[in-house]
């Protein structure tokens, strides 16, 4: 037997567990006493009169239904609480109060001391006898009832329905009679206490005849706290339908705007769902994806992503990278071929983003066709090669008539060397040598030109110093000829990846750079320093000299200007341009401010 079942039989109430279809499952022995072993729960029938609330119970609306009766026990009539509940497990639980005084089975109205409510029901709950006849008179009430309503147990007795009730007489009475016939045995009314105030009530009454008369047997609750409640309740329900509304409208407006914004937009969108396999299918497409790719909405609402791509591998390897940037963080750029319904293959540049629509999950894709501005990068890039050539002719010329008034020296040397050979024949030997030793550093000095002017185009680590070092050996010439010194310091080991080339180019432009300032302001003992050093994730060259600085008016930005010059006819005006160009693409950059005694340039490069 289950154990909450055996608990109601120690406090001598009748319970049973029964079914949806309310046939007994368990029960307790006094069930069996009270009910005489039936396999029904059949005084249920007592609270099928109001089906609705029945149901109630049943759907967990309401957590109870409660019926007052009178039964025949043992040839004995005798007066019930009833109650059925369904439980957590679906279950209804059937249990039977027995009212009546024990050796008092029927409640005897006239010429007896016994208390018509039997000593079993003095607890908190107020409980009225009423005469359900002409008069509605109050027979009984226990104490709960005389201190709710604030009377003593005579002035209760002494009190009709309608003195507490604050319905007409006419509308008591038809209360009442549903009461009586069964119909109904929950009223929700207001009553008056004997200090004025008017409360809401719960209340639960069934006929129970006796010698003749219907009384009614009524349980009283408080319910002004839940009403209270209740009117609380209603109006957050109010409040909260005007906030979901309102809500409703920004959603309507916010879709509208959402559409206007999407079929507006100049590149491709795409919206995506993920169906139950797990694979993303075109939710909707605007008018500039339908152009993109040369399809109609509903054509293109049909492919999948494979299908308009150019190279399926390629495609795969983006979608790996997509995958980890869109688990990381949400969000994954990146380019790929794509196809056109006319068969055209396209350069788009791609913007993924993971969102949240309408409360559903959703990929968003912007497509945009780079095709003609990588065209364009592609000319200009061929264009800034022309530019940087001749830019290294110019560089040339005036290297090369440094190099040949410093060739002068070995030469001359060598004439003169030719002729005490002639002369001389006794001091061959040591002709021989300083021969030897002014052939090898012009062919030195001839190899540092050829190497510089032929710098491979590609990737490659090297060492900055060392490539520094070799371009300082290459302008040699030009410095010592305008008498100015550099000194080259910092961490001899610290490497890059890249074009070896084009950070010879960097380095070579600012060289020329600042012999040209050096030689144009007159300045004596011209100096060049360069420090070579690693800082954070960077390898940084930092590049100054004593030539007087720059104009503050051309800082930060306006000295990188293409084609803007401070040398006047004289210069070309793009050695800078190039610097800053060539450092972008390298990863880098490179910035310009003045010292004390010159210009600074620090060019900052991405380590290997």
């Amino acid at each position: 037997m289950d154990t909450n079942l055996e608990l109601l039989r120690k406090m001598r109430i009748a319970g049973a567990y029964a079914d949806a279809g309310l046939k007994v499952l368990s029960k307790n022995s006094l069930f069996d006493e009270y009910f005489q072993g039936a396999e029904f729960i059949l005084p249920a029938s007592y609270f099928l009169g109001n089906v609705p609330d029945f149901f109630s119970v049943v759907r967990g609306e309401r957590e109870a239904l409660s019926a007052n009766t009178s039964l025949m026990v043992n040839g004995r009539k005798q007066v019930f609480a009833l109650k059925l509940f369904m439980d957590k497990d679906s279950r209804f639980l059937f249990t039977a109060h027995n009212l009546t005084v024990e050796g008092n089975s029927e409640l005897n109205l006239y010429g007896s001391d016994e208390p018509f409510i039997p000593k079993y029901l003095h607890n908190s709950a107020p409980m009225l006898i009423i005469d359900a006849g002409q008069s509605g008179r109050i027979l009984d009430a226990n104490d709960a009832a005389c201190s709710f309503y604030g009377y003593t147990k005579s002035e209760m007795e002494s009190l009709t329905v309608d003195q507490i009730n604050t319905l007409g007489p006419e509308a008591i009475k038809k209360e009442m009679s549903l009461a009586v016939l069964s119909k109904r045995n929950y009223f929700n009314f207001k009553h008056r206490l004997k200090n004025g105030t008017v409360k809401d009530v719960e209340v639960y009454s069934s006929a129970v005849p006796i010698k003749g008369k219907t009384l009614l047997f009524s349980i009283v609750i408080d319910a002004s706290e839940k009403k209270m409640y209740e009117v609380l309740l209603a109006d957050l329900n109010a409040r909260i339908n005007e906030r979901v509304e309102a809500e409703k409208m920004s959603c309507i407006v916010t879709t509208s705007k959402y559409q206007n914004l999407f079929e507006m937009s100049q590149d491709a969108v795409i919206i995506m769902e993920m169906d139950e396999n797990g694979k993303l299918n075109f939710a909707d497409v605007n008018r500039a994806a339908c152009s993109l790719f040369g399809y109609s909405k509903e054509e293109l609402m049909k492919k999948r992503s494979r299908e308009l791509v150019y190279d399926d591998e390629e495609f795969k390897e983006y979608l790996q990278r997509q995958r980890l940037a869109l688990d990381s963080i949400g969000v994954h750029e990146g380019r790929l071929k794509i196809v056109r319904a006319d068969g055209k293959i396209l350069t788009a540049e791609i913007m993924v983003r993971q969102n949240f629509m309408l409360g559903k999950p959703v990929v968003i894709a912007v497509v945009r066709d780079i095709t003609e501005r990588l065209n364009r990068e592609k000319e200009l890039m061929e264009k800034d090669m022309l530019v940087i050539q001749q830019k290294r002719m110019v560089e040339m010329g005036g290297l090369l008539s440094a190099a040949v008034h410093q060739m002068k020296q070995p030469l001359t040397a060598i004439s003169l060397v030719a002729e005490v050979m002639t002369s001389e024949p006794e001091n061959l030997e040591e002709s021989r040598e300083i021969l030897k030793t002014q052939v090898q550093y012009l062919n030195e000095t001839l190899t540092e030109f050829r190497n510089y002017f032929s710098s491979a185009q590609e990737n490659s680590v090297f060492h900055l110093v060392e490539q520094i070092d070799k371009v300082i050996n290459i302008a040699k010439p030009l410095l010592a000829v305008n008498g100015i010194t550099v000194n080259v310091s910092g961490d001899e080991n610290l490497t890059i990846y890249g074009l070896s080339g084009d950070f010879k180019q960097i380095m070579m432009n600012l060289v020329m750079n600042s012999v040209d300032v050096i030689r144009e302001r007159g300045i004596k003992n011209g100096a060049i320093d360069i420090n070579v050093f690693r800082s954070g994730n960077h390898a940084v060259v930092n590049f100054s000299d004593n030539g007087g600085g720059i104009e503050e008016s051309l800082l930060p930005d306006e000295i990188f200007k293409p084609f803007f010059s401070t040398k006047g006819d004289k210069g070309t005006g793009i050695g800078l341009s190039i610097v800053r160009s060539m450092a972008e693409k390298m990863g880098g950059h490179v910035k310009a401010e003045n010292s004390l005694s010159g210009a600074v340039f620090t060019l900052a490069l991405n380590l290997t």
